[in-house]
């Protein structure tokens, strides 16, 4: 809350409510809300002393006091009261209180006020609503935590400078010039210094590593040309290594189209190849795992829109099927058409599915 100080508690007993424009009684100097501000309403034992004494009386017209000197008559005082309009003989206005800015270049007193607590212990002074930021009042206590922070970073930037200066190889209780005291010519050789020390690092770090490269070559090559000439291409090159399966499947994901009201948990992600429409090659699909393969096949056919030419007369070894390989150099094996695919152990997320004529007859590469 941003003005967590304004206002102050009602005095009556039966209220004790937090009041934002609080009123002094003028009798027994309490404070008061709007309910209870009448020297009545909180049955003030002053106003109630000084009414046994016939000076102050309360009009039931228009609940205001009503001010008899000593040895007047009460009912005359009301009554010429009431005769001019409910606005002769009154006490003077009970003002709401209002609290002088501590600033002193303001001397504005106001009724809504600030106490000063940020940042966490403030000055702790009340201030008007123009000056209750402490940057706007010069708060000390802000000043100090400026002071504080200044400090804080001036700490870690000699750390910081200590720190390089241990690894550039430079000496900790050499005396370093701030940047900020040296010419332009001097922050430029310095900068020139550092580019060269790093400059040495990285050739010195080059060397160690060809160097380890260069023994453990010839480590290897001591072992055997046999196990060599196996770890090597022909050209001499090491073989490169296939992408990883898993990273492979992520980029599947990414690019394979299918029924989004297939749970993700019931999704099969495959890879499309066809020897018959090789425009479909390295196409993606995700289908069910509870589907047979042949509705797999329909799906597929009907998303990718495939027209499979009717073989006429009917003939099962020339209609299109599936066929399944793990990798593009295994040998592809044909699926059961009523198999499901969650019960065929060799399918996983990530194979190869063929669509191609049951006799295909596949050429081994």
């Amino acid at each position: 809350m941003e003005f967590p100080a304004i206002g102050a508690h009602c005095a009556s007993t039966s209220c004790q409510s937090l009041s934002f424009l609080p009123f002094q009684c003028p009798f027994c100097s309490f404070t008061y809300c709007s309910i209870h501000r009448l020297p009545a309403s909180h049955s003030c034992k002053v106003w109630e002393a000084e009414s046994a004494s016939n000076s102050v009386h309360l009009c039931p017209r228009c609940d205001q006091l009503l001010l008899a000197p000593k040895g007047s008559d009460p009912s005359v005082i009301l009554q010429e009261h009431l005769d001019r309009a409910c606005s002769l003989h009154l006490l003077p206005t009970v003002h709401s209180i209002a609290v002088l800015c501590a600033l002193p270049a303001c001397g504005r007193r106001d009724r809504v006020v600030q106490k000063c607590d940020q940042p966490p212990g403030g000055c702790a002074q009340v201030y008007c609503l123009k000056h209750r930021h402490p940057s706007d009042h010069a708060c000390t206590k802000l000043k100090e935590r400026e002071q504080a922070i200044k400090d804080s970073e001036k700490d870690m930037q000699q750390k910081k400078e200590a720190i390089a200066s241990k690894f550039c190889g430079v000496s900790a209780s050499t005396p370093t010039t701030p940047a900020a005291n040296l010419s332009p010519d001097e922050r430029a050789a310095a900068a020139k210094a550092k580019a060269d020390q790093a400059r040495a690092a990285i050739a010195e770090a080059k060397a160690k590593v060809a160097a380890r490269t260069t023994a453990k070559g010839s480590t290897t090559s001591s072992l055997g040309s046999g196990s060599a000439s196996s770890a090597t291409t022909p050209a001499g090159l090491p073989k490169i290594k296939k992408a990883s399966r898993v990273v492979s499947l992520i980029k599947l994901r990414k690019v394979a189209q299918g029924e989004d009201k297939i749970p993700a948990s019931s999704r099969l992600h495959v890879y499309i190849r066809s020897p018959t429409f090789p425009v479909l090659d390295d196409k993606a699909v995700f289908v069910d795992k509870t589907w047979t393969v042949g509705r797999t096949m329909d799906k597929i056919v009907e998303w990718l829109k495939i027209t499979i030419p009717k073989n006429e007369p009917f003939d099962s070894q020339k209609r299109f099927s599936i066929f399944h390989a793990k990798e593009p150099e295994d040998p592809p094996e044909l699926l059961i058409m009523q198999e499901r695919l969650q019960v065929i152990s060799k399918v996983e997320s990530g194979d190869i599915f063929y669509l191609a004529p049951a006799d295909h007859q596949w050429s081994r590469e």
